[in-house]
């Protein structure tokens, strides 16, 4: 073999050595944000005593066994929305169980924000029990992307979270503070998925959403929604929810007080 030949001969493995290296950093670049991930959602549990949040009941943090053990709970906001043979294409949840889901939810996040930003709400995350009865079970879950305020009272990843139900601010490079006010954006989107009976901005894009609600200021329609489904204080709720500034958004507690308001005045006159 000639030196040129032994040379491009270790040219290749010093190339192949090379790669493998940047794959093994690549590989464990992803296991500890995985990891990071996990172990926030451990400590979250860990503290979170609360009829409308998901119970740990143990966890194991060492790798390779990483587990945790929860609360079983039957179904999920999603599947009942969307999978659920209970509900056909032309139904939709009754007023008074979208307002007692929105109260659940909004308990939750009372409980939480004092200390805790969610930061991925959605109704994949909230698990339901005794989905067909007027007043389910509700609890929160899936708290990987969590911040705890005690050491975290802003973040610069906007990135986190699900696009139909990130708030302006999340989708800007630019922001500087992601708040709690963010969970409630995405609660009026949820409230909305609830009302409609579809899922929100449906088939567009995460960039197409983007531009939307950051710079076109866009929000999901509730205009074309019946009175008898959306009452006027509820549509105020959704609109205030939404709100471009988030300091304007109203608090959880405040949320679950309107909320209850609206569904005790919709028992009454029904």
């Amino acid at each position: 073999m000639t030196s040129d030949a032994l040379w491009e001969q270790a040219g290749q493995q010093e190339n192949i050595q090379q790669h493998q290296q940047e794959e093994q950093q690549k590989s464990a670049g992803l296991s500890n944000i995985f990891m990071q991930n996990f172990v926030q959602e451990v400590q979250v549990l860990s503290r979170c005593q609360h009829p409308n949040i998901v119970q740990l009941v143990a966890a194991c943090v060492t790798p390779p066994r990483l587990c945790l053990v929860m609360e079983l709970m039957e179904t999920s906001l999603e599947r009942f929305l969307y999978g659920n043979t209970s509900l056909n294409s032309t139904e939709h949840i009754p007023l008074d169980k979208v307002l007692w889901i929105g109260i659940g939810i909004s308990n939750a996040l009372a409980y939480l924000h004092p200390t805790i930003m969610h930061r991925d709400l959605k109704p994949a995350n909230v698990l339901i029990n005794d989905a067909t009865s007027d007043k389910p079970i509700v609890k929160l879950t899936d708290f990987g992307l969590s911040r705890l305020r005690m050491t975290v009272r802003s973040t610069k990843h906007p990135d986190a979270g699900t696009p139909p139900y990130m708030a302006p601010e999340c989708f800007d490079l630019a922001s500087t503070r992601i708040t709690h006010q963010s969970d409630i954006y995405s609660l009026g989107v949820m409230l909305w998925e609830m009302l409609a009976g579809r899922r929100p901005w449906d088939g567009m894009t995460g960039v197409a959403i983007a531009f939307m609600v950051t710079y076109k200021e866009a929000r999901l329609p509730v205009d074309g929604l019946a009175p008898s489904r959306c009452p006027p204080k509820l549509t105020r709720l959704l609109r205030s929810c939404w709100d471009v500034d988030p300091v304007r958004r109203p608090a959880a507690a405040e949320v679950a007080k309107e909320l209850t308001l609206i569904m005790n005045i919709h028992e009454a006159r029904n």
